[in-house]
């Protein structure tokens, strides 16, 4: 999928990862004492879950014009980042309160969180070898 010529996966992948490793930091902050972390790492995860989803489905339409050769790393790719995608979601519900972050910091949302952030940067890394192994997304350079 393309968008003025460029691909538009990668263009819209920025975000997530920004926003899902900003929560991860949050989290930190709030282990150090730094408790207004806590609604901030909160909101990173909802606007990076949302975020998160033209994403994937750019990608998914992707997948369907890749070399036969790409398409395990692509397959390992989408599962890691869907795995962090469900890992941050479950991350989100265990912090929330209603529709807003819990007052209390929660461990096991902060574990769930990073390990979210964990499989998003083994996923992200597959992602970099579709386009630098692969050309995934690049269009062939004329020779000289």
């Amino acid at each position: 999928m393309r968008l003025f010529g460029h691909p538009v996966h990668p263009m819209l992948v920025h975000l997530p990862v920004a926003l899902w490793t900003l929560a991860s930091a949050c989290d930190g902050l709030v282990l150090i004492g730094v408790d207004q972390a806590w609604p901030l790492g909160w909101w990173c995860l909802v606007v990076g879950l949302t975020a998160a989803l033209p994403a994937m489905a750019a990608g998914l339409a992707d997948f369907a014009r890749l070399a036969e050769a790409a398409v395990p790393v692509a397959l390992r790719h989408m599962g890691l980042m869907g795995g962090a995608w469900t890992m941050e979601l479950v991350a989100l519900l265990t912090r929330s309160d209603g529709l807003a972050a819990a007052r209390q910091p929660s461990a096991v949302s902060m574990v769930v969180a990073l390990s979210g952030f964990l499989l998003m940067a083994v996923g992200a890394w597959h992602g970099g070898q579709l386009v630098y192994r692969f050309g995934a997304g690049m269009e062939p350079q004329p020779r000289d």
